[in-house]
């Protein structure tokens, strides 16, 4: 009789723990949103096929199938706005160069139009190198990320300069 309750104990405990572990986990991405969230959204908006939801480069993307039957990739800021890669910007180059500033970005330079968005190199105020992605219609900081690429042969010196 004591085998058996200590058998019992033993499958309650395992199924307990089965069942933690399967409870979702929210990925750190650093977004307000979650892959179901931005799923959610782009069907409300009215796209199907959604897949290839992933959050890289600050903000999410994924691919879908549009109202109109065209495969686009779009990208989803942390309000939900979502941007397909075929818009085009409302915004010039220069107003996204003063909103990057107005932010407090420094070097604010390789500013591109690319995938629906704006996409622009800087410095954080403390010279960590960033690339934003910025809306294309109001320019609005949709999302950041380290940039990836450091020149390893930068000295102080040269970082310094590039913050003046």
């Amino acid at each position: 009789m004591h085998i058996r309750n200590q058998i019992l104990a033993l499958a309650i405990a395992m199924a307990m723990a089965g069942t933690a572990g399967a409870q979702a986990v929210r990925p750190n991405t650093g977004s307000a949103l979650t892959e179901a969230d931005v799923r959610a959204l782009m069907a409300n908006q009215g796209y199907t096929e959604i897949n290839d939801v992933e959050f890289k480069e600050g903000v999410w993307t994924a691919d879908g199938k549009s109202a109109d039957g065209n495969h686009v990739e779009v990208k989803v800021d942390n309000t939900g706005k979502i941007i397909p890669d075929t818009g085009v910007a409302t915004i010039s180059k220069d107003q996204i160069i003063i909103k990057a500033q107005e932010a407090g970005y420094k070097n604010v330079h390789d500013v591109q139009f690319e995938g629906g968005v704006w996409k622009v190199e800087a410095d954080m105020a403390d010279g960590t190198d960033v690339e934003l992605k910025m809306d294309p219609n109001d320019g609005h900081i949709m999302g950041s990320e380290a940039d990836k690429v450091q020149n390893t042969d930068d000295t102080a010196e040269d970082a310094a300069e590039r913050k003046n």
